[in-house]
C-alpha cells in the first residue's frame, strides 16, 4: 500500500529508535526478563505510549497503519517490548477512550499517554479462558458501588499503576452481564503475584492477580458493567492488529539477520547462499512475510476507514500468527547449532513468534469466532470503528 508522508515519518522514526535504543539491549530485556525503567522513560519521551490516544487527551491520534507500522518497527528489534507496548499503547488506552466518561478520560489518558502511569489490562482466568461469561471475578453491588472479587491469570505489565479488570456482575433486579472496572495499584485488597517464567515474549512482566474485597466506587466502572465487554470490542480488535504487526516485525528481524549470516558464511566449501535449499528457503520466508504485511495494511486501512469485515482482525491475527512462527521456525534452522545458543540472540524471535501464537487468544479460539461468524452470523461480531475519529 502507498503510505502518506506522515505514516512513512512515523515509520522511520520507530525504526531508527529501535535501532538506536531496543536493539542493543534486546538480549538483556530476553535473557534478565525484565525491560529496564530506562528503555520505558525512553518509549515515554518517544511519545509511544501515546501514539493512539486522542489528541484532545495528550496522544497522537495515529491511525491504525501508523501504529502497526510502529510495531512491527520496533518488534524487529524486540519483539517482547513491542508487545508490552501493544497492550499499553492500543487495548488500555482505546478502553477507556471508548467506554470512559469525560472525568474517567481527563483522569486516565493523559498520564497513560505520557508514560506517566503506566496501565494494564487484566481478563484471561482458568474458568472461562476467554470467555468471561464463564469466569468467577465478580463485581458485586455494595451500596453506591461494588466489591470485587477473583483472580487473574496472565496480567501483562504487572507493573502497572492502573488496572482495567473484565469481570461478571449483576445489577439489583439481578440480571446477569459483563463491563470492566478500573483499580488502581493502591486500592486494598489487590494482590498481585510474582511474575511468571515464560517461553517467549519476556520482558513483559506477565503474573497473576488477585481481588479480594475490593472496593470499586462508580467513578471507576468503566463504561456499562453489563454490556461493557461488548462495547469496546473495537478497542479489542484494534489491539488484536497491533500484535499481528508484532508477530510480522518478529519475523522480519529473524529474516534480516539470517539473510546476513546465510551471506557472511561459507558451508561445505562454498558461499552459503549458494546451496539451493538455503536460498529458496530464503526466498519462500520473503514471499510469505510479504503476503503476511499485504493482509495486514490491507485490514488495517479497511479498520481506518470503519470498513473491515467481521472477524477479519481474528482472521490475522490467526492466520499470520501461525505463518510468523513457521517462518521463524524454518530461518533459525539456518543457524545451525549457533541459533540454539542464547549468546547469538536469534532463538528468542522464534519463542516470541510462538508466544504469540497463544497471547491475545490462542490461533484456535480466533478460528472458533470465525467459525462461528461463518454459520451463526453472530451478532456479536460487528465491524469496529476506530476510538481516534470519535466513534464507539
Amino acid at each position: 500500500m502507498i503510505l502518506t508522508d506522515d505514516q512513512r515519518a512515523l515509520r522511520d522514526m520507530a525504526e531508527a529508535f529501535a535501532r538506536k535504543e531496543v536493539m542493543p539491549i534486546a538480549n538483556q530485556i530476553d535473557m534478565e526478563e525484565r525491560t529496564p525503567d530506562s528503555l520505558i522513560s525512553k518509549a515515554a519521551e518517544f511519545g509511544l505510549y501515546g501514539l493512539y490516544t486522542p489528541v484532545e487527551y495528550g496522544g497522537a491520534g495515529a491511525d491504525m497503519v501508523s501504529v502497526c507500522l510502529v510495531c512491527e518497527e520496533i518488534a524487529k528489534a524486540s519483539p517482547a517490548f513491542a508487545g508490552a507496548l501493544t497492550v499499553e499503547m492500543i487495548l488500555c488506552p482505546a478502553a477507556v477512550a471508548i467506554l470512559g466518561t469525560e472525568e474517567q478520560k481527563q483522569r486516565i489518558l493523559p498520564r497513560s499517554a505520557s508514560g506517566e502511569r503506566l496501565m494494564a489490562y487484566s481478563q484471561s482466568e482458568p474458568a472461562g479462558a476467554g470467555n468471561v461469561m464463564e469466569h468467577l471475578t465478580r463485581a458485586i453491588p455494595d451500596g453506591n458501588g461494588y466489591r470485587l472479587d477473583g483472580s487473574k491469570l496472565y496480567c501483562t505489565q504487572g507493573p502497572a499503576q492502573t488496572y482495567l479488570v473484565m469481570c461478571r456482575t449483576r445489577d439489583k433486579d439481578g440480571k446477569e452481564g459483563f463491563g470492566c472496572v478500573i483499580v488502581e495499584r493502591e486500592a486494598e485488597g489487590l494482590h498481585i503475584a510474582p511474575y511468571e517464567h515464560k517461553l517467549g515474549w519476556r520482558g513483559t512482566n506477565t503474573g497473576p492477580i488477585a481481588f479480594d474485597n475490593v472496593r470499586i466506587e462508580p467513578e471507576n466502572v468503566l463504561g456499562d458493567l453489563l454490556t461493557g465487554g461488548f462495547s469496546h470490542r473495537a478497542a479489542n480488535h484494534a489491539n488484536l492488529l497491533g500484535h499481528v504487526a508484532t508477530s510480522i516485525g518478529c519475523a522480519e528481524g529473524l529474516f534480516d539477520l539470517t539473510l546476513e549470516y546465510v551471506k557472511d558464511r561459507r558451508l561445505y566449501g562454498r558461499n552459503m547462499s549458494e546451496l539451493q535449499p538455503i536460498s529458496y528457503w530464503m526466498a519462500e520466508a520473503w514471499a510469505k512475510i510479504q503476503a503476511c504485511r499485504a493482509l495486514l495494511y490491507d485490514t488495517a486501512a479497511a479498520f481506518d476507514r470503519g470498513e473491515m469485515q467481521p472477524a477479519t482482525s481474528n482472521a490475522c491475527k490467526a492466520f499470520i500468527g501461525d505463518a510468523c512462527f513457521e517462518i521463524c521456525c524454518k530461518l533459525l534452522q539456518m543457524w545451525g547449532g549457533s541459533g540454539i545458543m542464547d549468546s547469538t540472540g536469534v532463538n528468542r524471535y522464534m519463542r516470541d513468534a510462538k508466544a504469540k501464537t497463544i497471547a491475545e487468544g490462542a490461533s484456535e479460539m480466533h478460528y472458533a469466532i470465525i467459525a462461528n461468524q461463518l454459520f451463526h452470523n453472530s451478532p456479536a461480531l460487528v465491524p469496529p470503528q476506530t476510538f481516534v475519529k470519535g466513534a464507539a
